[in-house]
């Protein structure tokens, strides 16, 4: 098998995982605690799989993580909830990774339910 590439040419990796961290600030400035790390695997059919950590955040009562979703125009990022540390996990939407910096802190807060969102 071969070694997970990133998929994108035009895309920075490196300016794409910024963008979880700032994800993560933001989940910070709205009461998140960092309360571990899970390992997950990420596979890409034609390219193999690779192994990533997600940070697992403690908000209120609920369990999140910040992922990634490869579509193949760009990547984009969603929040995932539990109620449990080990899962299982379900997606919020998700939403373009490249948002100006007040729509992707508005997405972060509708993700959380902290603000409706309005078309």
């Amino acid at each position: 098998m071969k070694e997970y590439v990133w998929p994108y040419q035009h895309i920075s990796e490196l300016v794409f995982m910024s963008k979880i961290v700032i994800a993560e600030n933001i989940l910070q400035k709205y009461g998140a605690e960092c309360i571990g790390i899970s390992y997950e695997d990420i596979w890409n059919i034609q390219d193999g799989a690779s192994t990533y950590k997600k940070r697992i955040w403690k908000w209120r009562n609920q369990y999140v993580r910040v992922d990634r979703v490869l579509f193949p125009e760009k990547p984009f990022l969603v929040l995932e909830f539990s109620q449990q540390e080990d899962g299982p996990y379900e997606d919020a939407d998700p939403f373009p990774y490249d948002l100006p910096t007040i729509e992707f802190e508005k997405e972060i807060r509708c993700s959380l339910g902290i603000e409706k969102f309005y078309s």
